[in-house]
């Protein structure tokens, strides 16, 4: 789980913006005690107008992630990920994040700019003390960074060389263990690296699985289809449980020509010309009889419900967190709010954070009463530059409405709109 994030000089976030999730104690359901006598809130929602900046927080958060664990394959890559404030484009972003894994605390504080990571320091709490893991300065272009271990780790000096050796300036120190195959024991690093890879998910989790993919691996695991059967039927979708089936597919001849004629793979053309495709049926139910629907009938909303219980499945059965954009979008309101009731009462250590437009939300009473689990976000006038401001920040009475507050203005985060009246007249 996330602890705290704060990011400077990234996309639309000029000057420092902060998230943090610690909660004063087990007040709700929406409280993990992540280790004792450590409270942390286990949902995270950004509100604002279009363009606010609600999205770029999680971005944020996916690189730094992605920075902490993905190497480069040479000392030339550049660091895609650098995107800074247009207005400050030539200095560094930095950003900071304090996490847990398996029960460790860990701070990881990076600046970096598009060729290299200028510094990084990452900490850890293996017996609640604070405890240097290592710390990496940039020195000079082609030349060795500077790594220094905390004693704690126990490294031998060989090891710390090859490690040594093999960060390059534009990738951290951690993710040396995924790049090289060192024969040295190098346990903490591979420990938290593998937990990262495993349980910290990108924005919307892995966009490149289709749905039929991700429905057909569940149907193959009996816990995990039970689970998307019994979440379909209480959705009222009417739909009763799904299978894998296999569609005929439309080839037309001028396509099927032209790939006969290309040189390529004889197992490519089989693919590009395979007369079926793999599909899924869903067993819809009526009061007078029960019949098929293909996944392609099934609404824009559906599809939109079936592919995030992918990550709600994972975010329950064990610890993971999830960053998911535009959550409620495409969604009826009370869907959304019963997928969010599922998170909070049956996960443990899990962490949802996410962006949406649904302010119904915030007249939920379990949200008005844990108003620490809000940020609203808008620009600001002056220097363009996104700010964030968490909920419980405010000074709002108890007894006033998180929603009717917001609905008003008075929290901000609302789009400042023009009269409905438009002159297209010269």
């Amino acid at each position: 789980m996330i602890r705290d994030f704060w990011v400077k000089n990234y996309l639309s976030i000029r000057d420092k913006q902060e998230l943090s999730f610690l909660a004063k104690g087990p007040s709700s359901e929406l409280v993990a005690e992540v280790t004792e006598g450590v409270f942390l809130y286990k949902l995270g929602i950004l509100y604002g107008s279009n363009a606010s900046g609600k999205s770029n927080m999680l971005i944020a958060l996916n690189e730094v992630f992605r920075l902490l664990i993905q190497p480069k394959s040479d000392a030339a890559q550049r660091i895609n990920g650098r995107i800074p404030f247009i207005l400050t484009k030539d200095e560094p972003t930095q950003m900071h994040v304090s996490f847990y894994a398996d029960g460790i605390r860990y701070d990881y504080d990076v600046e970096f700019n598009d060729k290299y990571i200028l510094h990084e320091s990452l900490y850890y709490y293996p017996n609640k003390s604070k405890s240097l893991f290592y710390e990496r300065v940039f020195i000079g272009d082609n030349v060795q960074a500077e790594v220094k271990f905390g004693p704690s780790l126990k490294l031998l000096v060989k090891t710390q060389d090859s490690i040594r050796e093999n960060t390059l300036n534009n990738h951290s120190v951690l993710s040396v263990c995924r790049k090289a195959a060192l024969k040295e024991d190098i346990a903490p690093f591979n420990v938290l690296h593998g937990w990262i890879m495993e349980n910290y998910h990108d924005v919307d989790g892995d966009v490149e699985r289709g749905i039929v993919e991700i429905l057909k691996d569940a149907y193959g695991n009996p816990s995990k289809c039970k689970f998307y059967n019994t979440m379909l039927q209480k959705a009222d979708l009417n739909i009763l449980e799904y299978r894998p089936s296999v569609e005929d597919r439309f080839v037309p001849a001028e396509f099927r020509e032209r790939i006969q004629k290309e040189n390529i793979p004889e197992e490519m053309k089989d693919v590009l010309l395979k007369p079926t495709t793999d599909s899924i049926t869903f067993l819809n139910h009526s009061d007078n009889v029960d019949f098929d629907i293909p996944l392609k009938w099934q609404s824009k909303g559906t599809q939109k419900y079936i592919r995030i219980l992918d990550a709600l499945y994972d975010m329950i059965s064990s610890s993971h967190v999830f960053f998911l954009d535009e959550l409620g979008e495409d969604l009826h309101n009370d869907l959304l709010y019963y997928y969010l009731n599922v998170f909070i009462f049956n996960s443990e250590k899990s962490q949802l954070i996410i962006t949406s437009q649904e302010t119904t939300l915030l007249s939920q009473d379990l949200i008005n009463d844990n108003r620490g689990v809000v940020w609203f976000v808008e620009k600001n006038k002056r220097t363009a530059s996104s700010e964030y401001s968490r909920g419980d920040s405010f000074g709002l009475h108890k007894n006033l409405s998180l929603f009717n507050s917001y609905r008003i203005g008075r929290l901000g985060a609302k789009p400042e709109l023009g009269s409905i009246f438009i002159n297209i007249e010269d």
